[in-house]
C-alpha cells in the first residue's frame, strides 16, 4: 500500500512541476486592441492579439478586454453568425485596475473564427491542434 501511495505522490509532483515549469502550454490570453471599438484595426488583422492563435488541445483560452469598449468573442463570423462553439457574452471595459475576461477550454481540433457581435469588423482565428503536433 506504501508503494501505491508514494507512486501516486510522485506522478502528481511531476505534474504539478510540469505546469509550473511550462503554464503557457496550457493557457493562452488574447486581448482586445485599445480602439479596437472604433472601425480600422481590421486593415491589419490587429482587432485580437495575438491573431491568429494556435494552441493545443485542452489549453485553456482566455479573451481580455483592455479596451474602453465591452465586447464579446463570439466563435463564428459576422456574415452566417454564431457557430455555438463558445459565447463569451458581453465582456465590459476594465474598471480601475479589473480587467474582465472570458475563457473556454478547447475541446475539439480545428479552426475556429470568431468575431466581436457588437463591433463585427473584430475578427480572429483560433486554431486546436492534437497536443504535440506542433
Amino acid at each position: 500500500m506504501k508503494t501505491v501511495t508514494l507512486s501516486s505522490l510522485v506522478v502528481l509532483f511531476a505534474i504539478a512541476s510540469m505546469v509550473a515549469i511550462a503554464p503557457e502550454a496550457f493557457a493562452a490570453t488574447v486581448t482586445n486592441a485599445p480602439g479596437s471599438s472604433t472601425p480600422g484595426c481590421e486593415d491589419t488583422d490587429s482587432c485580437f492579439s495575438p491573431n491568429p492563435v494556435t494552441v493545443e488541445l485542452g489549453t485553456i483560452v482566455t479573451w481580455q478586454n483592455t479596451d474602453n469598449a465591452a465586447h464579446t468573442a463570439t466563435a463564428g463570423t459576422a456574415a452566417d453568425g454564431p457557430s455555438g462553439v463558445w459565447d463569451s457574452s458581453l465582456i465590459m471595459a476594465p474598471m480601475g485596475d479589473t480587467v474582465n475576461s472570458f475563457s473556454y477550454t478547447t475541446d475539439t481540433v480545428g479552426s475556429f473564427d470568431y468575431f466581436c457581435m457588437v463591433h463585427p469588423w473584430m475578427i480572429g482565428n483560433l486554431t486546436v491542434e492534437a497536443a504535440g503536433a506542433a
